[in-house]
């Protein structure tokens, strides 16, 4: 049981359940090779409109973007997505949970457009899917349709992760980090002030 656990336990947090329509987020933090796939789904399946999510960027080297989520927006009108299918929603500085705060705005986002209920496909890295969708599915209180694609990581293979130290680090980082979203993680009552407290 234990080697089967261990050999099926980076498919299982890189979780691929994608609805295929209605709006594609992006994690603006993912790869280049996550982007691309992301805009090979965008132009292949009849999606609406490209949402990019993510914090500011505090990093010297990336003064010309303030955010991953314009960074992200960037890469992807550099790549053949028009601009007016593009909507960067950049998530400020905050001691919430990153992912939690940026599922928190795009649901805002879309309840002010009045298309709350729009079906959306998330698009995250690798092992982190299965995190960022149990807290978009917080986020929208189960209400919404939400899908979930994770890149494929350039570093490890999802079927042979602990032949490789960033395959180690990053399954058992989402192991903490799942572990303690389920059992510790409380976000605040729906659209409640308490989502956003550690904003600042």
């Amino acid at each position: 049981m234990t080697i089967f656990i261990i050999n099926n336990l980076a498919n299982y947090l890189a979780q691929q359940q994608p609805i295929n329509k209605g709006i594609l987020v992006v994690e603006g933090w993912v790869s280049e090779q996550t982007l691309l796939q992301a805009i090979q789904s965008y132009k292949t399946n009849p999606y609406q409109q490209i949402i990019t999510t993510g914090a500011l960027i505090k990093s010297r080297q990336q003064e010309k973007h303030k955010s991953y989520a314009d960074s992200a927006a960037a890469f992807l009108l550099k790549n053949g997505i028009k601009q007016t299918e593009i909507t960067s929603l950049p998530t400020p500085d905050s001691a919430q949970n990153r992912t939690f705060l940026s599922a928190v705005i795009v649901r805002n986002w879309l309840i002010r457009k009045k298309d709350e209920n729009q079906a959306i496909d998330v698009v995250s890295e690798g092992v982190h899917a299965r995190r960022t969708l149990t807290l978009y599915q917080m986020a929208f209180a189960n209400k919404g349709d939400i899908g979930i694609m994770a890149g494929k990581s350039a570093e490890y293979s999802l079927d042979s992760w602990w032949e490789a130290s960033a395959g180690v680090k990053a399954v058992i980082s989402e192991v903490v980090g799942l572990t303690w979203v389920a059992c510790c993680f409380y976000p605040g009552e729906y659209q409640s002030h308490q989502e956003r407290w550690g904003q600042y």
